[in-house]
């Protein structure tokens, strides 16, 4: 799960040994506009708030990261992050070496599944990984 720096639980949810590494990270995403945190070949970058999420599908705690790519002026400035099946996601999940779990199986088969040396996979397919059906 990633927030954008200037979402107002980041403050909230952040864990105090974590405190200063949020804080200098909103300092440095403020310094820059969104066209610059949002262009599609920029590095993606972030920081760990050292809280946790409960995924309501399989009950496991997801990380809660902030990073610039996320904006407060797109939608409600959280995302919860499918990195196996985008582009931005992925790139941020094996930069911080985060699970990669597919929840969409592609038409072609299991053997096409997502595999973190290869993109993600954006097109239809069969839902998997994500609880009953």
């Amino acid at each position: 799960m990633v927030f954008s720096p200037e979402h107002p639980l980041v403050d909230k949810i952040t864990a105090p040994d974590n405190k200063a590494a949020v804080t200098e990270y909103k300092a440095q995403a403020a310094r820059q506009t969104e066209i610059q945190r949002g262009a599609v070949d920029k590095e993606k970058t972030g920081v760990f708030t050292g809280a946790y999420a409960i995924n309501p599908v399989n009950q496991e705690r997801i990380p809660i990261w902030i990073a610039d790519y996320v904006m407060m002026s797109y939608g409600t400035g959280a995302i919860m992050a499918v990195p196996a099946h985008d582009e931005r996601d992925f790139a941020f999940a094996k930069k911080y070496e985060l699970p990669i779990v597919p929840v969409i199986q592609p038409e072609r088969g299991p053997e096409a599944m997502v595999q973190p040396w290869k993109p993600p996979y954006v097109g239809p397919g069969v839902m998997v990984n994500s609880g009953a059906s």
